[in-house]
This record gives C-alpha cells, structure tokens and sequence, in this order.
C-alpha cells in the first residue's frame, strides 16, 4: 500500500468513528501525495459535511467530479450538498440543531484503492420547518468499491453561483483552511479557491504569506510543502488556486491575463491584481494589521510572480521570490513582449521602480536538464538558455545590465541552492530563509 492510500484508509477509519476533522486531515494528507484520486476528494468532502463546512464540502465534490465527470455517486452527493447550502439559506433550523449521521459513501475502484461494491443509503437531515429529507445513494452496477468511505463529491470547479463575489468565511481558521473567492473587483465570474493555513503562533500583526502553485494548479500540493515554513516563521499562508477551468493556459495564469490576443485586458481584469484584491480580503476576514505580504512561486508560480513583480510595481509585496521559473519577460525594451518589454504594459519610467524593488531569484543548482518535457522549447526561450538554470542567469545579468546603463540601483538577489532540481519541496526552505531572513 503506498502512502496516498495509506492515509485514505486512515481517513476512512477515523470518519467510521466519527472523528471527522481527523479524518479531513487525513484525507487532506492523501491528497497532497496524489491529488488525483476522485474517491478520496469525494469523501473528504463527506467529513466536511459532519464538520458544518458546507462550502468546502462542494469544492471536494466538484473537485471529485472534475477528475470523473461520469462519478454517477458524486454528482447525487453534490445534489444532496446543494439542498443543504439551499436549506441552510432559506430556512434555517433551530440553533443547534444537529444534522444527523451521514454514513460515508463508498469510492469506485482505484489502482490502489480497491474493494467490495456496495449500496450506500446518506441520510441527510435538512432541518426546514421541520422537514426531514431522506436520500439514497446507490454505486453503479458492478462497479468494485472500497469497505470504507471513499466516495464522491466533485465537479470541475466550484461554480460562481455557489458563492457572491466577495463572499467568503468568517475569519481565517487555525490550521488548515479553504474557501472560495469570488473577486468582485476584477473577474467576479471566476472563482479562486484560496488554501490556507494559520499557525497557532500567528497573530493578527504577524506576516502573510503568498505561495503560487506550478503549472499543475493544484493549490493544496504547494499548501502542504509550506507548513512547515509557515509554522517555523509564524507566518498566515495563502494559496490562491487559478484553476484551469477559470484560468484557462499560460495566458491566465503565467502570463496574468494582460492581453486577449488583439487588445489589452483591463489592469483590474489582470489576474495579477486578483492577488492585491485577495490581500485585502485577507486581512479583512483575519484581522492581519501587515500592510504588505511575502510573495513565493515555483516553476510556473515563479513566472507568475517576476511577471507580477515587473507588471505591478506599485504591488503591496514586502519582498518576493521567483523560483525556478522556466521562461521570463526580459527586463530589455529592445525584445518584444511577452519575452521582453518592448510594446509592453510598463512604461519606460516605470522600470527603475521595478528594480527598486526586492525580487529574489533562485535555481535549484541541479535544475540542468535541456531535455525536460516540461521546459519551455520554442526559439524564444531557447534563446534565453537551454535550462532553468541558463535562464535565470541571463534573466538577473539582463537586469543588472539595464540597470547599469540606467543609471538607478537594482534591489534584486540572485541566489543557487547546489544539489536541488526542479522541485519545489527541495526550494521551499531556502526561498522561506530569503524571504524571512532580511537582511
């Protein structure tokens, strides 16, 4: 049994014993190893239901269904958590009122996760006006199912009807979190799911931390590697997720949404400004007194941050890492955009203020491979390096270079971590120490 299962079975025990938030960070911990396994999204969002986290228990569901669009049992169980989103609205039960025992639904089969087919009957009860509701749920024929919970809550993304713009949870939970965004200032109609984590140390006057996922999206991975960091630095930890169905390619995401292939977008429609208006958020729902925040990508979070870092001058970031990045914007007027800044959205004068800034670079000193499927290949980028660690060399001499011959000082770090590749976990600990660390 490999570890994901391992810690999906843990999560089914403690839930059989009614340890819900338990078995939620069980599930959380199989997640992290392999995000890609429907059942356990499925029934993590069930212990989320025992847990009143009605929110949260439709992103597993949809989440589960995004990764088996055909999991007949998900789609019944988002059903069964959008009459209790409906009825917790429209008629609220008594104070205290408890919701009765959902029995966890059984997941399909899985390489690693296998067992016998069962009938599930959830028993749900929405209190309204007394009201009752009864549902069952019934796997498809001969479909083989694990003995305990694993079943099935998902669709691609939360839907931006589930939550207004602006809407969210009332204060940021010690330990791990999650919620929707719904940026009414910027792309209202398409939602973030932000993963976060408060260590118990941290105080409203504490720091907050930015992490952006890689080209995976995935925000609950990059949550899991930053704990440790966010514990040992007392720092609030926010993963935004700019899903692929919302944020669909590099122009959404690494590329920020700054232009549509004919015009340019609208800064505030920008995804970079989707950070600035979640900061505000942020501190609305915990109470943070910061007025800046830390800023830390990896791989494709690391393009999306120097990208931010060179497009957002004004940008409320304290200082910011960019971290194995595979393509960059050149800070050179002489090279057109998205490479460089010719025809770009930052104007001459504005450069000398982005150098002014604090951006840490960092390679990981074994991120040498020419031949990596994920790296960038076309001649552009070629012409940047044939690895990440070429790149970001030519990236932090071209900025030095511009900045020389400007005149104005450059605030920017290069740092190699000897020994790491192209992994983010390995890179976490070293760009926390930068960012953390000031000198």
């Amino acid at each position: 049994m490999d570890e994901a299962a391992r810690w999906f079975e843990e999560g089914v025990a403690l839930y059989e014993k009614g340890y819900y938030r338990r078995a939620i960070t069980a599930f959380d911990k199989s997640i992290a190893i392999d995000p890609a396994i429907a059942e356990v999204w499925n029934n993590r969002g069930l212990a989320l239901v025992q847990a009143d986290q009605y929110e949260e228990a439709l992103r597993s569901v949809n989440k589960a269904l995004s990764l088996s669009p055909g999991y007949e049992n998900a789609k019944k169980a988002r059903n069964i958590v959008l009459d209790l989103l409906n009825n917790q609205k429209t008629a609220p039960g008594p104070a205290g009122t408890p919701l009765p025992k959902v029995p966890v639904a059984t997941a399909r089969k899985h390489p690693r996760i296998v067992v016998a087919a069962v009938i599930v009957i959830v028993v749900i009860g929405i209190v309204a006006g007394g009201l009752l509701a009864m549902k069952s749920l019934q796997d498809n024929a001969g479909t083989t199912l694990p003995a305990s919970p694993a079943a099935a809550l998902a669709t691609p993304a939360v839907p931006a009807t589930t939550q207004p713009p602006g809407s969210g949870p009332e204060g940021i939970p010690v330990g791990r979190g999650q919620f929707v965004f719904n940026d009414s200032l910027g792309n209202a109609d398409r939602p973030i799911t932000v993963y976060t984590y408060r260590p118990a140390a941290w105080n409203q006057s504490g720091p907050v931390l930015f992490v952006m996922p890689g080209a995976g999206r995935d925000g609950l991975p990059p949550r899991e590697t930053w704990i440790p960091y966010a514990e040992q630095y007392s720092a609030l930890l926010v993963v935004p997720e700019f899903s692929q169905q919302y944020y669909p390619g590099d122009m959404w995401y690494s590329l920020g949404n700054t232009y549509d292939d004919k015009n340019w977008v609208p800064k505030a429609n920008w995804s970079f400004m989707a950070v600035e208006h979640l900061f505000d958020y942020v501190r609305e729902k915990s109470g943070a007194t910061q007025p800046t925040y830390f800023l830390d990508g990896h791989s494709a979070g690391a393009q999306f941050v120097h990208r931010m870092v060179t497009f957002l001058p004004d940008a409320r970031y304290n200082r910011a890492v960019a971290a194995n990045a595979g393509v960059y914007v050149m800070p050179d007027y002489s090279v057109p955009y998205p490479l460089g800044l010719k025809d770009s959205p930052l104007p001459k004068n504005r450069l000398p203020d982005v150098f002014a800034r604090k951006l840490i670079i960092m390679s990981g000193g074994s991120d040498t491979n020419p031949n990596d499927t994920s790296l960038a290949n076309f001649p552009g980028a070629e012409a940047q390096g044939s690895t990440r660690f070429e790149r970001a060399k030519t990236y932090f001499a071209t900025a030095q270079a511009e900045a020389a011959g400007l005149g104005v000082p450059l605030d920017w770090e290069y740092y190699v971590v000897p020994g790491i590749g192209h992994d983010e976990a390995g890179m976490a600990g070293p760009s926390a120490a930068m960012l953390f660390n000031s000198s």
